[in-house]
């Protein structure tokens, strides 16, 4: 049996149909092949996927369980769960065996957000690159905090999403969910001067309609934003690992405490689920970076 045939097009059907982030996708790719090889290491050659049984599963979990976290095991268990259903619904699996298996309990832990003074001393970090590094650098950081987008979304943003007339920003999040964020004044100014000068720079002869560009005139990759962040971080002085969903988390957690209703900030985020936009609720001062007004 090639358990591995199996899961390529369960993946494919999660990138098509369930419209599924990247990352979720590749997370899922990791976990499910090692229970395929565990299949392949426990199963004779004859078995089928209707041949899979809690108690196979159940075995593979109580071996993984030594070897990683709780949250790695509940994600792995997570990923089992929708492949079974997914088999099921299609009838390769007569019945689903992972339909009762339950994860253990994870102990959440409040997102790491940075004070009102960390976020502008980060912002005002570059000053040690080059001009249109800088340039660049600050309006990305500036449009991140302002916006609360994810990495993703702000490197895939074209010159069309932006409308610094208006302060808004169009990006498309997870499973395809579109949304409208407001840009600050602050965002707004700082992409104008990026694209008054960093932007040029960059620009090749080939052209491009990304907004945030790297010195070769192609969009930033999600690696270089994570580094361009963290050493930034450095130089502002910031301890512990800040990266850009840092600075997401901050934002959601900063218009809370100004008292903007959780579910304008929940539309915003563009989180699937309420409960997600008030974990960010913290009893810090009222913020000095001031939000958009509310749209009318």
């Amino acid at each position: 049996m090639n358990w591995y045939t199996t899961v390529d097009e369960f993946l494919s059907a999660l990138r098509t149909e369930r419209k599924s982030a990247e990352n979720t996708v590749l997370a899922y790719r990791n976990d499910l092949s090692q229970f395929c090889h565990h299949l392949e290491a426990t199963l004779d050659s004859e078995a089928q996927w209707s041949s899979i049984t809690q108690e196979h599963i159940s075995a593979y979990v109580a071996q993984i369980r030594s070897g990683y976290s709780s949250a790695t095991v509940a994600r792995k268990i997570a990923a089992l769960k929708t492949l079974f259903a997914w088999m099921h619904k299609r009838g390769i699996a007569t019945l689903n065996p992972a339909t009762d298996m339950r994860a253990p309990r994870i102990e959440r832990k409040a997102p790491r957000t940075l004070s009102q003074d960390e976020t502008v001393r980060l912002i005002d970090a570059p000053t040690s690159v080059s001009p249109p590094r800088a340039a660049r650098d600050r309006a990305l950081l500036e449009f991140l905090y302002s916006t609360g987008m994810r990495v993703s979304e702000a490197i895939a943003l074209k010159m069309s999403d932006l409308d610094l007339e208006r302060g808004e920003a169009r990006c498309v999040g997870r499973a395809g969910r579109q949304r409208v964020a407001p840009i600050t004044q602050r965002a707004v100014a700082a992409i104008r001067a990026y694209l008054a000068g960093g932007r040029s720079e960059f620009l090749g002869n080939t052209p491009t309609d990304a907004v945030f560009l790297n010195p070769s005139g192609a969009a930033l990759t999600r690696q270089a934003v994570w580094l361009m962040t963290r050493h930034h971080a450095r130089a502002a002085g910031l301890e512990g690992d800040v990266t850009p969903h840092t600075l997401r988390h901050s934002r959601a957690a900063h218009m809370l405490d100004e008292g903007v209703d959780a579910r304008r900030v929940q539309e915003w985020f563009g989180h699937a689920n309420i409960s997600t936009t008030q974990a960010y609720r913290s009893n810090r001062a009222v913020a000095v970076i001031p939000s958009p007004p509310a749209a009318s």
